[in-house]
């Protein structure tokens, strides 16, 4: 394997590795921010 086609891989797989892993943390972050969000108009109502 030639240094350009390493540094090609190298690129692209660090890319969806830089795309991915944020994805998921934030789906974790939006779905606290969703519980956070529904406790404060339960506490609203009350």
């Amino acid at each position: 394997m030639s240094t350009l086609q390493f540094l090609i891989l190298t690129i692209i797989v660090l890319g969806l590795f830089i795309y991915f892993v944020p994805y998921k943390n934030l789906k974790v972050v939006h779905k606290k921010l969703d519980e956070i969000i529904e406790l404060l108009k339960k506490k609203d109502n009350i």
